[in-house]
């Protein structure tokens, strides 16, 4: 499906950027909104966007994910601009240090507060609010950038880096993930008067592969196309977000994995899943 509205959060550097930049020279022909808190900041990333070669639409707009004001001025600018949503891809956050045991109670407290602020709270409201524009697509996605400290079974059993509330804000991205899917699920089935609950009709779609495709990209009675979820983790990259960690990935091969994602026009992945993109292939990660 060309000519798609792909939004991302966090674009004006790190791994925002690098989305933007890999999706716009694969698929030139869409059109990328570039959020960033500021301004020129963005300015500066769309002409180092330009530098690099990329020729595709790049739109920028101002958004501080928790700002509801701007929250509702981005909407209305998608609304008013192109009518329709294709892609949102969620992908600002912010590492906090995790607080000492014998810290502050208000301190402990403001931590946790700051971060699932931002890295759960805020993306809740961003798919609400722009939930009506992503009806207007003919298939619509949603890609939630988690992290492998979101995976509860690979935390528990892999020697990977800590931060409890980092990990614990994308544990909490997951399940906001995968119940933004259920909700979805349950909407199309209702509409349509199914009985079938929400397993029968993934078990029923995975017998024949084709099945599946065609109940993910089907629409309901109200004629709303069902939204798809999705939860990626990129890997830890040498971006300013990791304090530019010797041992990361470069933020490009980190976008692949949305990149995949994004560009999925035939109902290859299942929506409410979760995925990395390691030794050249696209894997499901443990919830």
């Amino acid at each position: 499906m060309s000519n798609k509205i792909v939004l991302c959060t966090g674009a004006n550097q790190g791994l925002g950027f690098a989305i933007i930049q890999l999706s716009a020279l694969r698929y030139s022909d869409d059109t990328y909104i570039l959020c960033s808190r500021d301004l020129s900041a963005g300015q500066k990333a769309v002409k180092k966007l330009r530098d690099v070669g990329v020729t595709a639409k790049i739109d920028l707009v101002q958004l501080e994910v928790t700002n509801d004001e701007q929250i509702g001025a981005a909407v209305e600018h998608v609304s008013t601009t192109y009518g329709k949503l294709d892609v949102l891809i969620n992908n600002a956050g912010i590492l906090r240090r995790t607080p000492e045991q014998d810290e502050n109670l208000t301190n402990i407290r403001n931590t946790y507060n700051q971060i699932l602020s931002v890295n759960l709270t805020s993306v809740a409201v961003i798919c609400a609010a722009f939930a009506p524009l992503l009806y207007k697509s003919r298939d619509p996605k949603v890609i939630n950038v988690s992290s492998g400290l979101g995976s509860i079974q690979n935390a528990l059993t892999k020697k990977m880096g800590r931060s409890v509330p980092y990990g614990t804000s994308k544990v909490g991205l997951n399940g906001l993930t995968a119940h933004l899917q259920v909700l979805e699920n349950d909407r199309v089935q209702a509409e349509e008067g199914s009985p079938e609950s929400g397993l029968a009709a993934h078990m029923r779609g995975a017998g024949n592969g084709r099945g599946q495709v065609d109940a993910e990209k089907s629409s309901s009675r109200s004629g709303k196309p069902k939204i798809r979820y999705f939860a990626c983790q990129p890997g830890v990259l040498k971006t300013a977000f990791s304090n530019y960690f010797p041992q990361g990935k470069d933020p490009v091969d980190g976008a692949e994995v949305v990149v995949r994602l994004l560009g999925d026009d035939e109902g290859k992945y299942e929506g409410g899943s979760y995925w990395e993109f390691v030794d050249g292939e696209m894997k499901v990660v443990p919830w």
